[in-house]
């Protein structure tokens, strides 16, 4: 059974500095072609009722009204049997009547773009929402009892300094949420920081901010689960876990991908293409040692790491008759670690993965 189902909404209100996602900017004429696209597509394939929905973006909290009544009245089939039902958003286009909506579909949990607190860090990523809008949105959301809530934080911003991160961070766990994603600034060649030709934050300076988030929020209730994932109270993302643990999953939308059967897929990113012609997927068929490879890089990534009981299940073999001598290196140089048949990453290996996966290819 496919458990978890990705749903792409590529329109925004405005287009962040500093993102290259597959995305537009909002106009109602063709977010209404989209959905038309997005219900033909549902129909057209054979699709099992998810364990997790999550609706990503763009912003889906950009559609109007009406049109996210339509999305989530399309989605409604797959719902059932979901425990968590995710939807992205923005603080200042997520109205009263929107949430109504949500509530009344069974979304239960909202991930919340933040960034920054700062408000020339705001300004400069071209970014609404203040901290007042935010904490107002997150007392309204919990007022209609959708009290699991993540925020997006991001660090390497240009020239921010240590005390606005960690001002950034007081702020985030002060609020009423259950999770938080922290995010490196990439600088995409298409966004218009990379047009701008803004340079990224030194490693080094890089690698201080992201062991500082680490310690600061371990300490205060939240507990690191994932390179950039923290929950309060575990409250984990149950749908990202899928993507983690290398479970197949459903990809819906122009821009979306998906993992199916041995298959993965990415849908065409161009809007015009999917209305006229649908998802259009380019495909790949999975050979078991790409399988066997990716497992442990997304498994890699989580605190609990990856159990060589489930390895064995899915191929037939342990993960040391695979990768025996990268497992081995990285145990010694104190990268890796097992214990109970599952292998780990250490605190120092969560800040080398890249340079550890390496030598599992």
């Amino acid at each position: 059974m496919t458990k978890a189902m990705y749903v792409h909404v590529p329109f925004c209100d405005h287009i962040c500095a500093y993102c290259d996602f597959t995305r537009c900017g909002y106009y109602q004429p063709l977010a209404e072609q989209w959905l038309c696209a997005i219900k033909k597509e549902l129909q057209e394939k054979s699709l099992e009722p998810c364990i997790s929905m999550y609706i990503g973006g763009g912003t889906p909290s950009a559609l109007s009204e009406s049109q996210l009544k339509t999305l989530l009245e399309a989605l409604a089939p797959y719902t059932e049997h979901v425990s968590e039902y995710t939807m992205e958003a923005n603080a200042e286009s997520l109205s009263t009547a929107k949430i109504a909506l949500l509530v009344k579909y069974g979304v239960n949990r909202i991930s919340m773009g933040a960034q920054s607190f700062q408000p020339h860090h705001l300004r400069r990523m071209e970014r609404s929402a203040d901290y007042s809008m935010i904490k107002q949105c997150i007392e309204e959301l919990r007022s209609r009892h959708i009290k699991n809530i993540s925020l997006d934080l991001m660090y390497g911003l240009p020239d921010q300094t240590m005390s606005e991160w960690e001002e950034d961070l007081h702020k985030a766990m002060a609020l009423p949420i259950t999770h938080l994603s922290l995010y490196a600034l990439t600088i995409e060649e298409n966004s218009r920081f990379g047009k701008a030709n803004i340079k990224p934050c030194d490693s080094d300076v890089e690698a201080d901010f992201y062991e500082r988030a680490m310690k600061l929020l371990n300490a205060n209730g939240f507990q690191q689960y994932e390179i950039s994932n923290f929950a309060r109270d575990h409250r984990v993302s149950r749908h990202n876990l899928a993507y983690w643990h290398y479970e197949d999953f459903y990809g819906i939308g122009c821009g979306a991908s998906g993992k199916e059967n041995h298959v993965r897929y990415d849908n065409t990113r161009n809007l015009h293409t999917y209305i006229q012609n649908g998802p259009s997927p380019e495909q790949i068929r999975l050979t078991p040692e790409e399988e066997m490879f990716e497992m442990m890089m997304m498994g890699l990534r989580l605190q609990e790491g990856v159990a060589d009981t489930t390895f064995h299940k899915r191929f037939d073999c342990s993960y040391h008759d695979v990768f025996e001598d990268a497992i081995q290196k990285h145990i010694a140089l104190g990268n890796l670690q097992e214990y109970d048949c599952r292998l780990s990453a250490t605190e120092q290996g969560m800040m080398l993965l890249h340079e550890i996966l390496v030598d599992f290819l």
